[in-house]
């Protein structure tokens, strides 16, 4: 796991927004989203559940996203 991808992931939550994300972090809102793929083949766990322009934590998201809050 890269640094860089738990800090796009916990940008994404934070913002509430794949594309507010992107703009925080400076990278284009597809960089964010490939960054966030990688990171749940990696941990080979799904970290959000997607809909139509809205998504919500696994219990899975929930915990890394508390873990990453802490680096």
């Amino acid at each position: 796991m890269l640094l860089r991808q738990l800090h796009s992931f916990v940008a994404v939550v934070e913002c509430g927004s794949f594309t507010e994300a992107a703009e925080r972090c400076y990278l284009s809102q597809s960089a964010i989203s490939q960054q966030i793929q990688a990171l749940e083949q990696e941990l080979g766990v799904s970290l959000l559940i997607r809909g139509n322009r809205r998504f919500s934590l696994t219990p899975a998201g929930e915990f890394v996203y508390q873990q990453g809050k802490r680096l």
